[in-house]
Formats: structure tokens, C-alpha cells, sequence
């Protein structure tokens, strides 16, 4: 029987202040997925009027009061100034799950290409396959928690060829920018997105502290974005947040949830988080297959 070719969880995008910038919507669409636009009520007019393709769905108000929120972002009157990706990736969760989805992918919105590792040499995907087959990888797994496609910048490449020894598949790390989470996991452990500042990472670490459920970054494929966090790139979402020390903030807020696995350090030229991940060592169990009869 042939493997489908075509991609069976729904892509959710949380997104905020860019109903007219919506990358990630517009490739998606190119290859025939319709995303699902994950918005705050007083947004919704102006991101279903600039995408009409797209769903678009508004995340209930209890999701923002259930949200674990960054302290220092709280105001005098107790509200969380930037209803985080968080918030709305807790939405996906619940919604999918509520539909019968086992996994969901939660994608940046200003992701503008996927990239495909093709025999040492980067090659730009036109077709659902990469997504595909990374749905028929986590369907392999008991316990894997969720998987991400790595950013392009940080694979492996020398004039645009990748280097013989690095590695397809990273097993117990970060989940960030285009993540297939399972929602089974979710459910069973009452995990969800929080903080604001760092979400991404404080998850990742949230279910790696379960020495059960594992999360793998793929490198066969890789993800192209626009910049968000500096003045003159794309604006809206969590920008003004990075601006003025934004990054140190981000840093000191991992810090403080996961002391044990995380520290600060300058990198890139500027406050960075560092983690480290060893001490993690479960491994993906199997999904057992049916026995096959013997034909007599």
C-alpha cells in the first residue's frame, strides 16, 4: 500500500499585529494546506478580511486567564501586556485534541521557506512530503512528546552543503518554531505552554522532566524566517518585547524556571540562554506492530 502523501494533523499559527504579513499562511497555502490563523478577539475582523483562505479562530478569554504568566510582565491592574503564543498554542492543543488529532503543528508566523537536505545539498521544498514524513516518523513513537523542524541558519553547511557528519535527528532538546506536539502527551500529563518569555524552551524542558516523554529536532529539514526581534525587520508579535534589554530578560526568565538545566551566557553578541540537555537520557519507545499472519 502506498504511504499518503499528503499531510493528516491541522497546522495552527498564533499570531498577533500582522494580518498582512502572515508567511508562514501564505507557503503553507502554496502547497495546499489551509492553516488555521490563531487570534485574540479584538484582532479577528482584520485577519479574516487580509486572509480569506486561511481559518481563522479566536482563542476564548479563560485561555488567557489559565495561562501561566511571566510575573514581571504582569501590570498594576494584574494583566499580561502580550497574550503570548503561549496562549494561543494551548488553544491549539485543546482544539485539536477535541477533534480526534492525536498530534497538531504549531508554526511561527514569519516562516517564509522549508528547506530539504537532498544527498549534501540544500534543496527548496514545493511539496506536503517533508511534512508528511515527519508526521509518519512521530506515528513510530510511544512516547515522543513533540518534534520541531530546525531553523535553517543553524544547519550544518559549507557553500550551501552539508557536512557528511551532522546529524539528521537530535534526540531530548529544544522544540521551537514549527513543532508537531502530541496532544496525548498534553492530556496525560497536564503540560501546557507557559510563561510567556522563553515559552518554547520552558516547555521542552517541562516535558523532558518527565524522564518519559521525549522531543526530537529534525535536521532534514530546515525552516527559513524573517527576523522578528529588531527594529527593522518584521514588526508585531513579540518585538517590542525584545527590544531594551528584551533578550535579557527572555534569558533570566528560563533561568528562573529550570536553574538546574539553564544559564546565561553572551552569545551572538548579546545575553543569550545556554542549556544543557545531558542529563536527559530516555529514549523513543516503539509503537509494536501487529504480527503479520502466516499464510498457509
Amino acid at each position: 500500500m502506498p504511504k499518503p502523501t499528503r499531510s493528516k494533523y491541522p497546522v495552527y499559527i498564533p499570531t498577533k499585529g500582522r494580518p498582512e504579513r502572515q508567511l508562514t499562511a501564505k507557503y503553507l497555502l502554496s502547497i495546499g494546506i489551509v492553516p488555521n490563523l490563531v487570534v485574540q478577539d479584538d484582532q479577528y475582523d482584520a485577519y479574516a478580511k487580509a486572509n480569506p483562505e486561511c481559518n481563522v479562530l479566536v482563542w476564548p478569554e479563560r485561555f488567557y486567564d489559565e495561562y501561566e504568566k511571566t510575573p514581571s510582565m504582569v501590570d498594576g491592574e494584574g494583566r499580561f501586556p502580550h497574550p503570548t503564543a503561549g496562549v494561543g498554542r494551548n488553544f491549539a492543543f485543546e482544539h485539536s485534541f477535541e477533534a480526534g488529532h492525536k498530534y497538531h503543528w504549531t508554526m511561527d508566523d514569519n516562516i517564509y521557506d522549508f528547506i530539504v537536505m537532498d544527498h549534501g545539498v540544500f534543496k527548496y521544498s514545493r511539496t506536503q512530503t517533508p511534512i508528511v514524513w515527519h508526521e509518519q516518523f512521530a506515528d513510530r513513537w510511544v512516547n515522543l512528546g513533540g518534534l520541531c523542524l530546525a531553523q535553517s541558519t543553524f544547519m550544518s553547511r559549507t557553500n550551501d552543503r552539508v557536512s557528511e557528519t551532522s546529524k539528521k535527528l537530535v534526540l531530548n532538546t529544544r522544540l521551537y518554531c514549527a513543532q508537531l506536539m502530541n496532544g496525548e502527551m498534553m492530556a496525560s500529563t497536564g503540560l501546557r505552554w507557559r510563561r510567556g518569555l522563553n515559552d518554547d524552551t520552558i516547555f521542552s524542558i517541562d516535558i523532558l522532566k518527565t524522564r518519559y516523554w521525549c522531543t526530537v529536532q529534525s535536521y532534514t529539514v530546515g525552516i527559513k524566517k524573517v527576523g522578528t526581534s529588531r527594529k527593522g525587520r518584521l514588526q508585531g508579535g513579540m518585538t517590542q518585547y525584545y527590544a531594551n534589554g528584551g533578550f535579557i530578560r527572555k534569558a533570566a526568565e528560563l533561568v528562573r524556571c529550570h536553574p538546574d538545566v539553564a544559564t546565561t551566557v553572551v552569545k551572538f553578541q548579546r545575553v543569550h540562554h545556554h542549556c544543557d540537555f545531558s542529563s536527559f537520557d530516555q529514549q523513543l519507545i516503539p509503537v509494536k506492530q501487529p504480527k503479520s499472519r502466516t499464510r498457509r
